[in-house]
């Protein structure tokens, strides 16, 4: 049996294991690379200090550019070109 200790919250043998905690784990289990829990280091490697937890601040979001206002309804502009078929031409038919 292998002594560990977790260095972050996980799961093994049915237990949740909390961050700082020291259990042992099977020698098989620890030599099998793939199958290793990557959360856990030796408890006898060296010492593990365990983070504070910290609520992490968030980043400010970028602020948006100021898209500038197209003129007349967007449709002409939109499309690089004139209005497809479908709408009604825009004049001074009133």
């Amino acid at each position: 049996m292998v002594k560990v200790v977790a260095n972050t919250r996980g799961y093994i043998d049915g237990e949740i294991r909390e961050t700082g905690e020291v259990f042992t784990i099977s020698d098989a289990l620890w030599q099998d690379e793939k199958r290793r829990p990557k959360w856990v280091d030796a408890a006898d490697a060296q010492p593990v200090t365990v983070p504070q937890a910290t609520k992490a601040k968030p980043k400010p979001k970028p602020t948006a550019a100021i898209a500038e206002q197209p003129q007349g309804n967007g449709v002409a502009e939109a499309l690089g070109g004139p209005p497809p078929d479908w709408l009604p031409a825009q004049g001074d038919d009133a």
